[in-house]
């Protein structure tokens, strides 16, 4: 076990969800990204900690790295799973590399799996085991754990309602603050009695 993993446990596990009901963690690169540009570029943190995650209920994950915009149904090891979290990639404030476009299903667009080299550790690509890429590298169309995409910069806001909802609103940047500019808006609902009987254990490495 590693020092990040060590930390984060001890970390997770200080938490007191009675005065603290609402977790959100952060970190650059996504795990859930459908998009071309670093696809399975951190495949192996994932492996390594996602099951921490999982165990102590994190309820939203944000991330940037991809220029593009991305909201994912609740997931678990590329399972829709109710008591996952929800991750969200907003790194699309605007930069000098300009807005991603392609996706990982877009036909000729799947990179191959020596792509998107990680800055550090090595390379944990897998294959998908169901649903429309089982037994390739990409899928043929977006993957049901992908809820919302969009190649527009943007910015977010998450408010905090109570312990239950939390409203979570992404504009396009280009959009004024009218009547219709919310570009993706969706109520976040923590439903944590629904999870106590979950198995809520590391991952399976048997792929």
């Amino acid at each position: 076990i590693g020092a990040q993993y060590s930390w984060l446990e001890k970390d997770l596990q200080k938490v007191d969800r009675r005065a603290t009901p609402w977790v959100v963690a952060s970190w650059h690169t996504p795990w859930y990204n459908s998009y071309s540009s670093h696809y399975q570029e951190f495949e192996c943190m994932r492996q390594e900690m996602e099951g921490l995650l999982y165990q102590h209920g994190v309820d939203i994950v944000f991330s940037g790295h991809v220029h593009a915009y991305e909201r994912m149904n609740r997931v678990f090891n590329y399972t829709l799973d109710p008591c996952g979290p929800v991750y969200i990639t907003i790194g699309d404030g605007g930069n000098i590399e300009e807005i991603d476009i392609d996706h990982a299903d877009d036909p000729g667009k799947c990179p191959s799996p020596g792509d998107n080299q990680p800055e550090f550790g090595g390379v944990c690509h897998l294959n998908f085991t169901s649903g429309p890429a089982k037994g390739k590298f990409c899928w043929e169309r977006q993957p049901e754990w992908s809820a919302f995409r969009e190649s527009s910069f943007g910015h977010g806001i998450l408010e905090v309602v109570n312990s239950t909802y939390a409203l979570w609103t992404w504009h396009r940047n280009q959009d004024a603050y009218g009547e219709h500019s919310v570009g993706d808006q969706i109520y976040i609902v923590r439903e944590p009695d629904k999870c106590l009987l979950q198995p809520r254990g590391v991952i399976s490495q048997d792929w």
